[in-house]
C-alpha cells in the first residue's frame, strides 16, 4: 500500500482511493500529503494556537471572552487537530466558535478528517455541535467513506446514526464506502456496513463492485463476507 512520509507527518499514512492492481495507483490520492500546504506546516510562532481555559472565561476590553477566542482560531489548527485527534484542542475551538463545517482546499471538514483516523469522540462531538454528514470533499467523498478506509466500526455506526447515505458514491470513480471498506480488506467495517444495507451491487465506473475490489487486493475474508 502506498505511503507518504512529510515533515508535518511523519509515519504510515493509508491510502484514501480504493486501490485495483497496477493500473489504478495513477489514481492514489494521499490525504496527508494534500495536507502539507493547510495544516500544521503553517508556522506554529506567527501567532496563537488557542486560548487557554482560564483566558476563555475572563473578560477583556476588546469584548466577551469568546469573541478573543475566536480571533485566535486557526481553521487549517483546528482540521489539524481532528486529524489527529487532539480533543482538547477541537473542544476549545468548538466553544470558541470555530465553523465546524470550515473546509481545507480540497474541501475536506474536520468531520471528514477526525473520520479518516477514527477518532470517535471528536466526530461525535462535531456532530453534536453541528457538523454536516453529508458534507463532500472535493471528489464528492463522504466522512463514512474516509471511516471506511480504516479500522473504524465505531466511527462508522456514529455516522450511520448521524444519517449518512449508506450508498452514496463520490463524483469521479463512483466508489461507495462499502468498495472502499472492502479494497482495504477491512472486514469488521465491511460486516457493519452490510448489516446496515449497504449494496454490494453497485458498480464503480470501471463496472467493479465491492466483491471485485476485495478479490483483486487479496482480501479473503472479505470476500466471503460479500459472496454470501
Amino acid at each position: 500500500m502506498p505511503v507518504c512520509l512529510d515533515p508535518c507527518y511523519p509515519g504510515r499514512m493509508k491510502t484514501i482511493t480504493p486501490q485495483k492492481p497496477a493500473f489504478r495507483s495513477s489514481r492514489c490520492v494521499l490525504l496527508v500529503c494534500a495536507l502539507l500546504l493547510t495544516t500544521s506546516c503553517i508556522k506554529q510562532s506567527s501567532s496563537p494556537q488557542q486560548s487557554s481555559p482560564s483566558s476563555a472565561k475572563e473578560p477583556s476590553p476588546a469584548g466577551p471572552a469568546t469573541e478573543v477566542a475566536k480571533s485566535t482560531v486557526s481553521v487549517p489548527d483546528f482540521l489539524d487537530a481532528a486529524l489527529n485527534g487532539r480533543t482538547e484542542s477541537i473542544w476549545q475551538a468548538v466553544e470558541a466558535g470555530v465553523d465546524v463545517n470550515a473546509t481545507d482546499d480540497e474541501q475536506r471538514t474536520a468531520l471528514l478528517l477526525a473520520s479518516f483516523n477514527g477518532h470517535t469522540a471528536i466526530v461525535k462531538h462535531l456532530l453534536e455541535h453541528g457538523a454536516l454528514v453529508s458534507q463532500r470533499d472535493s471528489a464528492g467523498r463522504t466522512a463514512l467513506m474516509f471511516a471506511a478506509t480504516g479500522d473504524n466500526p465505531e466511527v462508522v455506526t456514529a455516522l450511520l446514526e448521524a444519517g449518512a447515505d449508506i450508498n452514496a458514491v463520490d463524483s469521479g470513480e463512483g466508489f461507495s464506502a462499502l468498495m472502499f471498506a472492502a479494497a482495504e480488506g477491512q472486514t469488521t467495517v465491511v460486516s457493519l456496513l452490510r448489516q446496515h444495507n449497504a449494496d454490494p451491487s453497485l458498480r464503480d465506473v470501471d463496472g467493479d463492485t465491492a466483491l471485485d475490489f476485495a478479490k483483486q487486493n487479496g482480501h479473503l475474508e472479505v470476500v466471503t463476507l460479500l459472496s454470501n
